[in-house]
């Protein structure tokens, strides 16, 4: 079975701080990041869980304009958040979403623009 890098899993186990992959579109005009963060206090309800799961689609032709001016969010064109309770949900949900574990890295790495 594929697994998520050590030195990457350390970022979100040890530092607490997200981790990221490109996943494959539903356009050839758009682009897929899948984000990995650790449980964060909130003030919005959210289900029991241990990691939070991040799948955004943007349209690449609005995120180039909107980019500069710190406007990502206005490309987006298809979000869903998953949280899921360990690892093993973890990697069944990554299964379930295409994603290959071994494609994630430290966000910048891959270009996430958020």
């Amino acid at each position: 079975m594929k697994a998520i890098p050590v030195k990457v899993w350390n970022r979100i186990d040890m530092l607490q701080k997200p981790i990221a992959a490109i996943a494959r579109a539903s356009a050839g005009n758009q682009k897929r990041w899948v984000m990995i963060d650790v449980k964060r206090w909130s003030v919005v309800a959210q289900p029991p869980h241990l990691y939070h799961v991040s799948d955004i689609e943007f349209d690449m032709a609005l995120l180039n304009k909107y980019a500069e001016d710190g406007d990502e969010d206005l490309a987006i064109v298809a979000q869903t958040s998953y949280y899921v309770a360990d690892v093993v949900e973890l990697y069944a949900l990554l299964l379930q979403l295409e994603v290959d574990p071994e494609s994630f890295n430290a966000p910048w790495y891959v270009g996430y623009p958020l």
